[in-house]
């Protein structure tokens, strides 16, 4: 995933595709905003998380969510930067500005707090604009 301006992801073919093979999947339709607002409580939660060297979230941030999503994304040869989903994440909250990134550690910011805030379908429908975006 790329940033092209403030509010704009480049998303990744392989994200799409990826997205893609997991209709039928899982029950929850909204499982990714499920995924989403997981992010965001547990950094609130927490106050920061660790950044590793590469910038992104740290490992054993996303293992807490496998875990609870019973997802399994990472191994020892994984790394978040390797799995779309998170990076897809990342990058939107990010350039949402719903988390702001500081020296080796990631903050939720007031927006990141009025997104946890706002109607469950209007989160949905934030999110499914870096999907599906307005011509």
């Amino acid at each position: 995933m790329e940033y092209r301006s403030s509010n704009e992801i480049y998303l990744d073919t392989s994200f799409l595709i990826w997205l893609n093979q997991q209709t039928g999947k899982y029950e929850n339709e909204e499982w990714m905003l499920d995924a989403f607002l997981f992010l965001l409580r547990k950094i609130a939660l927490h106050g920061q998380i660790r950044l590793d060297k590469e910038d992104y979230l740290h490992q054993r941030f996303w293992r807490g969510m496998e875990g609870v999503f019973k997802y399994r994304f990472l191994t020892k040869s994984k790394k978040p930067r390797d799995i779309v989903l998170y990076r897809f994440m990342e990058t939107v909250a990010h350039t949402e500005e719903w988390i702001s990134k500081e020296g080796c550690y990631a903050a939720i910011t007031d927006k990141g707090r009025e997104f946890l805030a706002m109607p469950r379908k209007s989160q949905w429908n934030k999110i499914l604009e870096y999907i599906w975006p307005e011509s």
